[in-house]
């Protein structure tokens, strides 16, 4: 009944002629998407009212990350009417058609296709996302609302089939049924024009028409617009495969035109928001987007931030309808995982140029990971094949490497070269990659992680006191960092990724494989080296508490999967340590205090602002108000991930030469492991726990392979140097 009373007034006022002037009795929000634009584009074209609206507002880059690699249009818009990540489907871009408004422009209570396929995939990827739970939420939280979707992306007047439907407004503004209240999106908002893509291009003047009369309405508004242009220009480059520069920027001055448009028809207590909804369709790298949000608590100058990155100048593309939300001060509902943007004051003397430069190290960054690590799995395999080829020689002659003991001291280096490298990535961070390029980068980390190696030979004489010092250092360092806020882990290569968007603050799972394995090696060789004095026991029990503090607190690493695997693992290896044999009582107390650490972090989390909460506050409270079944489509979806990790990462390779080394080194020849026990057990116990944080660590985390082949890329060194020192004792 209130839709319907809503709806006739509406009717009466886009009838209305002139337009009558809007009463200021509830705010409105506009959301204009900017598909395939990022910083670059803005700043190359200088587009004035989009620039106005980012000096008179808070500016960011933009996450467009959603369900799958890429995000489609129909990905895009569903994920801000969803404040989740919706893959949009194959089968929308079309509605239904609604009986039209007294003015022609708009049609009412028209119906976006491919709704079921939307929740298919939602329930399928297991982020409990409901589409249209933006515009259902409003509807019910306000008296007076009313919603718009402006804008039509077809490809041509006459669009071919099956491509071509363009209608990607409707998704962003649909209720949880599929209806739309208001949509201008038919063929009436596009004209034939020379030289534009596919010959049409958005009519300037109707558009104009449409955003006035939708922003002259009295009551609670919702507006988001399409511009069409940019998604056409978009599509083109990606037929083309290469960057139409010169369509894009006319495409973007238009758009600018209808954000003018709809700066002048908002008052004081209006937001306007400004987003890109895609990475440019063209470039086969993904990138981050534009975000502005000019009104009511988005002061000038300011940086945008979310709950969902804690990073500052950085939100994602769910973030959009909690800001809404919040806006509108209706409460959040369940479904939605975006947290609302807020601003905090700049750091940059230029703005918009920081902004480019954050996207172009993004970029390059996230483009090189998977060569550096390729790299470093590549060189540890390298490694093992060699220490199997000369401990074999040692076997069949004897005593080959006391006759070539610079071979052996090769050993040790490449040993300690490998433990060290991961502090190498961490120390090089704050270097420019997209300017140093691959070509200096990688010999700059190769450069510290060879530096690291001859300090610690240098000043350390023993090869086991140097890991333990390389342990200790790359401990120090991580924890170090994750109290400064984690600078050191944004963008590195065994650090959160905001092109992946899967972190973007706090520790990863590489990040915690390797402060876990290296928390382990550090306390079996302290235990190894300093056992019989009083200190060293209480000081691997505070290091072992400060590591998992690091790694789970919701100010620091909020891992939730690591602390999971981190305090059995811990608990185990510290019996272990102190020599007495752990049993499945101790494993199973180790999972009960591990599920009491994780529910006082969440007890921290939980008292904490909603805008400064983790992931593990949000997945309770999904929890909570949605029933068991978030948390087993959450389980599924951590299992789909690790399968398909398996399957694509190269540190797959890494795991199975690994083990058959370390059981080479340990077990040949015959009685090794016996005369291993013996003589070294805190470091037999050091090896032990390291292989059950592996277990552990896969069982736990969605990264699956990779958890277990970083613990490993440290076990390894622990066992050959080992080795190495029982045939020199021998």
């Amino acid at each position: 009944m209130r839709r319907a009373v809503v709806a006739a007034v509406v009717l009466a006022a886009l009838g209305a002629a002139p337009q009558p002037a809007r009463a200021a009795e509830c705010s409105k929000v506009v959301v204009v998407a900017l598909p395939g634009v990022t910083w670059s584009d803005v700043a190359r074209v200088d587009p004035p009212n989009i620039m106005t609206a980012a000096e008179s507002g808070a500016i960011g880059s933009m996450s467009v990350r959603t369900v799958t690699g890429r995000t489609s249009y129909a990905s895009g818009f569903a994920t801000i009417g969803a404040g989740a990540r919706v893959d949009g489907g194959r089968t929308t871009g079309t509605h239904s058609e609604g009986a039209s408004t007294p003015d022609g422009l708009f049609q009412r209570d028209v119906v976006v296709s491919g709704l079921t396929e939307m929740r298919e995939l939602a329930d399928e990827a297991g982020y409990q996302a409901r589409p249209g739970a933006l515009t259902t939420a409003l509807e019910r939280g306000l008296d007076d609302f009313y919603a718009f979707a402006i804008g039509n992306s077809d490809l041509g007047l006459d669009p071919p089939i099956p491509f071509g439907g363009g209608r990607w407004a409707p998704l962003a503004v649909m209720d949880v049924d599929g209806d739309v209240p208001f949509a201008a999106t038919s063929e009436v908002m596009l004209e034939g024009a020379e030289g534009y893509p596919f010959g049409v291009r958005t009519s300037p003047e109707t558009a104009a028409t449409a955003i006035s009369s939708a922003l002259s309405v009295d009551g609670c508004g919702l507006v988001v617009i399409d511009p069409g242009d940019l998604t056409r220009v978009d599509e083109l480059s990606i037929t083309k495969g290469d960057e139409l520069q010169d369509e894009t920027d006319r495409a973007l001055m238009a758009a600018d035109g209808l954000v003018g448009v709809a700066m002048g028809s908002l008052t004081e207590g209006d937001l306007l928001l400004v987003v890109s909804a895609t990475s440019p369709g063209w470039d086969p790298e993904n990138h981050l987007g534009v975000a502005i949000a000019s009104g009511p608590g988005f002061p000038s100058g300011s940086m945008l931030t979310s709950g969902s990155t804690r990073a500052s100048d950085l939100v994602t593309l769910p973030d959009v309808a909690p800001t809404v939300m919040s806006h509108f001060g209706v409460e959040q509902p369940p479904e939605m995982l975006g947290r609302p943007f807020f601003a905090r004051p700049s750091e940059h003397d230029d703005r918009v140029a920081a902004m480019v430069d954050l996207d172009d190290e993004a970029v390059y960054s996230h483009g090189i990971q998977a060569d550096i690590a390729t790299g470093y799995v590549v060189f540890q395999v390298f490694m093992l094949g060699l220490i199997v080829l000369l401990l074999r020689r040692e076997g069949e002659g004897g005593g080959y490497l006391d006759e070539h003991r610079l071979v052996r001291r090769c050993l040790e280096w490449g040993a300690l070269a490998i433990v060290s490298f991961p502090l190498a990535v961490y120390l090089s961070s704050p270097l420019p990659a997209h300017e140093l390029r691959l070509i200096w980068l990688v010999p700059a980390m190769i450069a510290i992680d060879l530096a690291l190696v001859a300090i610690v030979s240098f000043v350390i004489s023993q090869p086991l006191d140097r890991l333990m010092a390389l342990a200790l250092a790359t401990v120090t360092l991580m924890v170090v960092d994750l109290t400064l806020g984690g600078p050191l882990q944004f963008m590195a290569v065994f650090g959160n990724d905001p092109i992946n968007a899967g972190r973007f603050a706090g520790l990863g799972n590489s990040a915690f494989s390797v402060l876990g394995a290296c928390s382990i090696l550090a306390a079996a060789l302290m235990m190894h080296k300093w056992g019989g004095r009083r200190w060293v026991v209480p000081a691997i029990a505070v290091l072992f508490t400060i590591v998992v503090i690091a790694d789970g607190a919701p100010q620091l690493g909020s891992d939730v999967g690591g602390v999971l695997a981190l305090v059995p693992s811990l608990a185990i290896t510290f019996m272990l340590l102190l020599g007495k044999r752990p049993s499945w009582r101790v494993l199973v107390a180790g999972v009960i205090a591990a599920i009491a650490v994780l529910g006082l972090f969440l007890a921290i989390d939980l008292g904490r602002p909603l805008e400064e909460r983790t992931h593990l506050g949000t997945f309770f409270t999904s929890v909570r108000d949605r029933g068991a079944a978030v948390f087993f489509d959450t389980l599924e979806r951590k299992a789909r991930t690790n399968l398909r990790v398996f399957r694509s990462t190269i540190w797959t390779y890494l795991v199975p030469p690994a083990l058959a080394v370390i059981a080479y080194l340990l077990f040949r020849p015959r009685g090794s492991w016996r005369r291993f026990a013996a003589e070294y057990p805190r470091l037999r116990a050091g090896l032990i726990g390291g292989l059950v944080l592996c277990v552990l660590g896969f069982a736990v985390n969605d990264s699956g392979i990779v958890v277990p082949a970083m613990i490993l890329s440290f076990l390894v060194p622990l066992a050959l140097l080992t080795h190495l020192r029982m045939q020199m004792e021998a």
